[in-house]
């Protein structure tokens, strides 16, 4: 009989609460106004470095966990066994979940945002209004957070897929795996992105991000291999292996912070394009030192639960059971703290910590609760019920999303419209009312410095850009970098841009730090600034950015003699 092996789920719990400790800081992070739960107008952006390392890892190790578990759920089972199981453990908990959580997610969403209730068929993860908003939750509501069991789900399933094949019965060892896992992961996160396919697909049972989905399955795979070779059985881990991973974390860690940044600035500040390597070797270095950033994470958290924790604790044996339960809760718990914090007048780095400390223990107090008073909440003869009503609704929702007559809320919050935001998603009536409203119009972008005007330069939003400058916008902001508005206008060659801007008076011969005036950003070879327009094609194409590199190539040099004579 195997040894009951508790360090991992120990290690399970923890990584549920850095799940909500994630969660709760995008609270208090600038930039998720538009579809988070609640925005707390108290922000504190370095909080994002918590959230950049802890992505590196949480979910990973949860899979690792999951994939771990899944030879012994198979072992004494049919397959039909096996997959009734976990459609009742996984996936019937899940349609409860999406029709009444995510529902929950919109109401609290609008009341925290002082905004009307909308149409009850609005409130489900499978309603698009058509023509709205796709990145404003109440236009277009996701699955958020409760993507991962259905992700889960068809794991499972795939799992059960290569089991019955026999490829399970293939000899190979951890190694050689564990190579296979990060060369399989590097390549495929690199092509998808050189391919310019980066980004989440969302749809009414699945929502994933296309460069993680492969990887997350390998590490599933590589639990289950763990399982088949007892790798946890005997010695309590290898120290020297303990100390190169720690080394490696370091040095990968390092280099992925430099590139990661460094990429994140090129996104949002596209006229300073800079890459330590070039744009595909800046990749590479980006996704590979996150996988082995990743692998030395799992194999530290390993290590150290399994010599200090593989034991009975009777706290942790009591809240372990309710891990998956808890993720599931969780995000409207803390949905409804963050909105009592909102009005409390500490350092935001207490409401950070409050909020994370509260929603654990209160989910788990709630799941406790529920557990010992309702044992069977969903006993497997409603499974086929609730599907079948979760169908019927599903098809009544997708019948009013192509319903032109729908008028929900415009994304626009109690503190005002994000500028920025509203010039990415061409929000032009937003941009007018908030020059109307007389505000500010040079709002820095937090990251990137930069002005809306220069924002909608980079995205051609041409009206908006014009509005902005009538609005009394300066035509001579400089962000961080030193552009000015015109530089943008000038590089991604938007000719009706440029004479405006000069129009209203913009400087053609201020320098940005490196050294760049407007007519010397266009003045180089096309060929020589592909590598540039790749880049932000790749990275602000999901965002709506739309590069006609024949046009680019064609207006540079009319651009130059624009900005010389005009």
């Amino acid at each position: 009989m195997n040894k009951r092996i508790y360090f991992l789920d120990h290690l399970r719990t923890f990584m549920i609460l850095l799940v909500v400790l994630t969660h709760a800081g995008m609270t208090y992070e600038a930039g998720f106004d538009n579809f988070w739960i609640v925005s707390d107008p108290t922000k504190l952006n370095s909080i994002a470095l918590v959230r950049l390392y802890l992505d590196l890892f949480v979910m990973f190790t949860i899979f690792f966990i999951s994939g771990y578990f899944a030879p012994a759920s198979l072992s004494h089972k049919t397959s039909w066994q096996f997959i009734l199981s976990k459609f009742h453990r996984i996936f019937i908990p899940w349609i409860v979940a999406v029709f009444l959580l995510i529902p929950a997610y919109k109401i609290i969403y609008l009341y925290s945002r002082g905004l009307p209730q909308e149409p009850w068929f609005t409130y489900f993860h499978i309603f698009r209004l058509k023509g709205g908003d796709p990145y404003y939750f109440p236009h277009n509501p996701t699955q958020s957070w409760l993507w991962f069991l259905p992700i889960l789900f068809l794991f499972q399933i795939l799992y059960l897929a290569i089991f019955k094949i026999g490829l399970i019965k293939i000899k190979i060892s951890f190694p050689v795996a564990l190579g296979f896992t990060f060369l399989t992961g590097l390549v495929s996160s690199v092509f998808i992105a050189q391919a310019g396919l980066t980004g989440w697909t969302h749809s009414a049972i699945a929502d994933f991000q296309h460069e993680r989905l492969l990887s997350y399955f390998l590490v599933f795979l590589l639990g289950s291999l763990c399982h088949a070779k007892n790798v946890f059985a005997g010695e309590k881990g290898n120290f020297t292996l303990f100390i190169g991973s720690n080394i490696a974390l370091g040095i990968a860690l390092a280099a992925y912070t430099i590139f990661a940044l460094n990429l994140f600035n090129n996104l949002v500040n596209p006229t300073q394009t800079h890459f330590f390597i070039s744009a595909l070797g800046d990749r590479i270095v980006y996704y590979g030192t996150s996988l082995i950033s990743m692998l030395s994470f799992l194999y530290l958290f390993i290590y150290s639960f399994q010599r200090s924790l593989d034991k009975p604790i009777k706290v942790l044996d009591r809240i372990n059971p309710n891990s998956y339960y808890v993720y599931l809760i969780h995000m409207i718990v803390l949905g409804i703290i963050a909105m009592l914090l909102v009005p409390v007048h500490i350092p935001v780095v207490i409401k950070y910590l409050s909020l994370t400390v509260l929603t654990f223990v209160i989910s788990h107090g709630l799941v406790l609760v529920i557990r010992e008073n309702v044992p069977r909440i969903l006993p497997s003869r409603l499974d086929w019920l609730i599907l079948v009503a979760a169908l019927i609704l599903s098809g009544y929702i997708g019948t009013k999303n192509n319903d032109p007559t729908i008028e929900l809320s415009s994304p626009i919050s109690p503190s005002g419209t994000n500028l920025h935001e509203a010039a990415i998603r061409n929000d032009l009536a937003a941009v007018e009312q908030s020059i109307a409203n007389g505000v500010d119009l040079d709002v820095p972008d937090p990251a990137s410095g930069s002005n809306p005007l220069m924002t909608a330069i980079v995205f051609g939003r041409t009206e908006i850009a014009l509005a902005l400058m009538e609005g009394g916008a300066d035509v001579n902001f400089q962000d961080k970098g030193g552009s000015t508005p015109l530089h943008a206008a000038a590089y991604f060659c938007r000719p009706e841009l440029v004479k405006a801007l000069l129009d209203h008076g913009a400087n053609r011969s201020i320098r940005s730090r490196d050294g760049l005036t407007p007519l010397e950003v266009v003045s180089g070879p096309f060929e020589d600034a592909r590598a540039g327009y790749d880049y932000f094609q790749e990275t602000l194409g999901p965002l709506g950015l739309k590069l006609d590199y024949d046009y680019l190539q064609r207006t540079r040099p009319e651009i130059a003699q624009l900005l010389m004579q005009y």
